[in-house]
């Protein structure tokens, strides 16, 4: 290489690696404060079924239901405004695909999915969920049951105890 080339590479390199540090502090000082959250993303939050400042409140009651030989923590609480909610939340991960959870009314436990099962959402891997509880599932004794949509099976019926408080 040429001696007039390399002292010409030797005086890039210096000043690059002067200037570029502090191109980069400059530019983390003066980037724009944009917020990441704000009241446009609560829409997104509620479609996801994730709780929102209105509706935080207490949980009422909880327990823990078995599903498969999986331990599901299920809680029921009531919003602020009255809503109530029932989250369900595995111990472990669920190892089936696309499992939604239903609710149907009786007390003999059900092992198919009919027209009179309620689709309250879907559950995954060991991720907590919360469902809103509709008006016809309140006062009345039922089932909760998770259908996995993978294998189109049942894979786990469990009463939903008369201490969640859904029932009046």
């Amino acid at each position: 290489m040429i001696l007039s080339r390399r002292k010409a590479h030797f005086y890039t390199v210096v000043i690059l690696s002067a200037v570029l540090p502090l191109v980069f502090f400059a530019g983390l000082l003066w980037r724009p404060s944009i917020p990441t959250v704000d009241e446009t993303t609560d829409e997104l939050f509620a479609a996801a079924n994730f709780p929102s400042q209105k509706d935080a409140a207490g949980v009422i009651a909880s327990e823990t239901l078995l599903v498969n030989s999986i331990k599901v923590l299920a809680e029921t609480s009531k919003s602020y405004d009255g809503a109530m909610f029932l989250e369900l939340e595995p111990t472990e991960a669920l190892q089936f695909s696309n499992i939604l959870v239903y609710w149907r009314a009786g007390n003999s436990a059900p092992n198919t999915v009919d027209e009179k099962a309620l689709l309250l959402g879907q559950l995954s891997g060991s991720s907590r969920r919360r469902f809103s509880v509709p008006s016809a599932m309140q006062g009345q004794s039922g089932h909760l049951l998770f259908y996995s949509r993978g294998q189109d099976e049942v894979i786990g019926s469990s009463p939903l105890p008369a201490n969640t408080s859904i029932h009046k």
